[in-house]
């Protein structure tokens, strides 16, 4: 029910996206470390791809809509931070429920499952580092050096999908953070907990913090290793 009700509140032209489930995941994800394009674009998509997901990100979280880079509230490399020895945070700069601008926690675990992004995300942010990379620079970057914006990460999560024998045309970038809900609640995972993971709402987001990171490692778990029957 969860996952119908998210979809109808949704664009009609989301709506008709099919979400990119964590088995199809894994699918796009064995094409980038083959070596689908250069070493690191396949890294940076790779990195990309696993962020939607386990952050259940809006596209405007991760990918914006303009080419001029604002460190101010768009990604930047210092938003991706250390936790624990197996945790990141990620910290929104701002959502679509924040109200107030204030900057919002995601964490991220290290799991026991081929699509873990914790491995994937640290190795890229240190080799940033290594390679002189300033902290306020974009998060993620093109094979010009500049900002990866939407229609560049859609571009090639297209092409992914195409190389993946996944047909491309139904899906779009909102396909991450439909595909995770869709595979929490076929995981079993409640609703609420859905809820609180994908921030759909500003009380939905107070949850989150009052959450144990236990329980959201374990919802990451679940979702990583679950191969869904189908699609609602």
């Amino acid at each position: 029910m969860l996952i119908k009700g998210l979809r109808k509140r949704e664009p009609a032209s989301l709506a008709r996206r099919l979400p990119l489930t964590s088995d199809l995941l894994s699918q796009c994800i064995s094409i980038l470390r083959s070596g689908f394009m250069s070493p690191s674009i396949d890294r940076t998509l790779e990195c990309m791809f696993l962020l939607a997901f386990f952050g259940f990100l809006r596209c405007s979280e991760l990918a914006p809509s303009t080419s001029a880079f604002n460190p101010a509230i768009h990604p930047s490399l210092s938003d991706i931070s250390a936790h624990t020895p197996d945790s990141l945070i990620y910290t929104l700069k701002k959502s679509k429920t924040d109200q107030f601008g204030k900057s919002r926690p995601i964490y991220i675990f290290r799991l026991n499952s081929f699509i873990s992004p914790f491995e994937p995300i640290s190795e890229y942010v240190l080799s940033r580092y290594a390679n002189n990379s300033s902290p306020q620079e974009p998060l993620f970057l093109t094979e010009n050096g500049k900002m990866a914006t939407r229609f560049w990460f859609n571009k090639h999560f297209l092409k992914v999908l195409s190389a993946s024998g996944i047909s491309p045309e139904h899906y779009s970038l909102h396909s991450f953070r439909i595909g995770a809900a869709t595979t929490a609640a076929s995981a079993g995972i409640s609703d609420e907990t859905i809820r609180v993971m994908g921030r759909w709402s500003s009380e939905a987001y107070r949850l989150y913090i009052r959450n144990t990171l236990n329980n959201l490692l374990q919802a990451q778990a679940h979702i990583s290793s679950f191969k869904p029957l189908g699609v609602f």
